[in-house]
């Protein structure tokens, strides 16, 4: 027997490094099992107990080869993998410690990963689309030969039955690009069998003709697959199929779409009950001025309390609330006329945007809101209202007694002047304001005698004339001699600001 051992000298830095120690180790095992082995060969029992020995000795964790077990393996402390640092943002390698916390790089699933609770930090991202739809995982799929395969889905739990049914419009994405393959494809397929026993689905391919893209393909197994639609539909009369209806939220196309009525693969345009993004192509949007890489809301039914629009300039739009025919009623009731607006603080000043006019009919004409909440009766000077639509101008109208007389050296006739404003007589409130003045001119053709002329009014009122044949207050006494007409013009003004302005003007003649 071979003796002569190696002498194990501790490492101190320079005459032993520890590969050296764990070498010198191995090579006096090496003589002690070959000894060993010698005398095995003269006592078999020996031998026996010799080769336990060395399977024992080979199942200790060595650094200098591989390792494996058949045992439970416990580490009570915990362990490193790689070159581990323990930190959440600037740690490297794998982690475990014994309070169950896994602390890694990357963590790939190939099966299902169950959590109690799921914590994201900060962001979420995700890529190709989610479907809120009945869905199922394919562990394996048998060809039956004419475009028909059963589809084993995976159970989640042993009394796990998948939700998907016969007639249910399913599509599955193949995409295999990140592991190097080749395949990227949708397979479009209808269930026409199901066997809750064995947890499989009888499928049937759609014609090419029938899917996206004029080409279909095979399901693979390894892949999800989830249900767009049903191919029931219902019979006049009868109650929507809820199964022909699914959410989707689509990173590739860009929307989140509420799908209805899906009775095949090839979506049409009444499917899209509601598109929340890039706007679909369908045919009515064809007749609007926007295309596809537009953004925005497509819904068969909207159903809200106001609504904000601005224009490309980023102005907001004012809103019209049409409120029908004027009522005090309705102006001092719980649902009053508005004028909204909204007051931001600029570095000019403050501003102030109209959100929200009330609109109303009175007297044949449209008036908008100007004070919130007013009570006021929209009129020419209501300070509450403006008019939007109707007939903005002043209007001066004469009047004239049945039994006047016009006649050389006959005339006398009393011409009052009467003032409207949309379809209404304004006459006697323009004529009590402060500040209102009217003016009466007379026309002969004689220039000096015109200027010295002066209305005569009567009972003091601004816009009634007494005209005569007298040269001072009426036609002059050249009426009908010298001249065949007179005309008499009519002016009234209103005070703005520090001036007045020309309110309305109207003009009579007499021959």
């Amino acid at each position: 027997m071979n003796t002569d051992f190696e002498q194990i000298v501790p490492w101190n830095g320079a005459q032993d490094t520890g590969r050296d120690v764990r070498l010198k180790w191995q090579r006096n095992f090496d003589k002690v099992a070959a000894g060993l082995t010698e005398l095995a060969g003269k006592d078999s029992e020996l031998y026996e107990w010799i080769e336990q020995i060395i399977a024992e000795l080979a199942k200790f964790l060595r650094r200098d080869r591989p390792d494996q077990t058949s045992y439970l393996l416990k580490l009570l402390g915990g362990a490193h993998v790689g070159e581990a640092v323990d930190s959440f943002l600037a740690g490297k390698g794998t982690v475990l410690d014994p309070a169950g916390r896994v602390q890694t790089d990357r963590l790939e699933v190939r099966g299902s990963l169950l959590v109690m609770e799921l914590l994201i930090n900060e962001l979420h991202a995700m890529a190709g689309d989610y479907s809120f739809s009945d869905a199922g995982h394919i562990e394996r799929v048998e060809d039956l030969g004419e475009d028909t395969y059963r589809l084993y889905i995976r159970k989640d739990t042993d009394a796990d039955v998948t939700s998907l049914d016969v007639d249910d419009v399913l599509y599955s994405i193949v995409n295999n690009l990140r592991a190097g393959g080749t395949d990227y494809y949708t397979s479009w397929m209808r269930v026409v069998a199901k066997n809750a026993g064995e947890n499989t689905l009888t499928v049937v391919l759609y014609p090419g003709a029938e899917v996206p893209g004029g080409t279909n393909y095979p399901p693979a197994a390894g892949y999800n697959l989830t249900r767009r639609g049903n191919a029931v539909v219902p019979a006049e009369g009868e109650a929507a199929n809820e199964r022909a209806q699914s959410w989707l939220l689509s990173s590739r196309e860009g929307r989140i779409m509420f799908l209805q009525n899906v009775y095949k693969p090839i979506l049409e345009d009444y499917n899209y009950a509601l598109t929340v993004g890039r706007l679909p192509a369908i045919a009515a949007l064809e007749k609007l001025p926007v295309s596809a890489d537009d953004v925005g809301i497509v819904a068969q039914t909207i159903v809200a309390e106001r609504f904000w629009q601005f224009d490309y300039n980023g102005d907001v739009v004012t809103r019209r609330v049409p409120r029908g025919a004027w009522s005090l009623a309705t102006a001092t009731g719980p649902s009053p006329y508005r004028n909204w607006t909204k007051a931001a603080a600029a570095p000019s000043g403050t501003t102030y945007t109209l959100l929200e006019q009330h609109t109303v009919e009175h007297y044949g004409c449209t008036w908008g809101c100007l004070v919130d909440k007013t009570a006021d009766e929209p009129a020419w000077n209501s300070p509450g209202w403006a008019m939007l639509e109707g007939d903005p101008n002043y209007h001066i109208t004469f009047s004239l007694p049945q039994d006047y007389s016009a006649r050389p050296g006959r005339v006398n006739l009393v011409l009052s002047a009467y003032v409207s404003h949309s379809g209404r007589d304004i006459t006697d409130a323009l004529m009590a304001a402060t500040g209102t003045e009217v003016e009466w001119l007379r026309d002969t053709g004689n220039a000096a005698a015109d200027s010295t002329w002066t209305p005569q009014h009567v009972d003091g009122r601004k816009n009634v004339v007494l005209i005569d044949g007298s040269d001072a207050h009426g036609v002059g006494t050249g009426f009908g001699y010298t001249y065949r007409g007179v005309s008499f013009t009519c002016r009234v003004f209103v005070p703005v600001g520090e001036g007045t302005q020309l309110l309305a003007e109207r003009q009579f003649m007499i021959n």
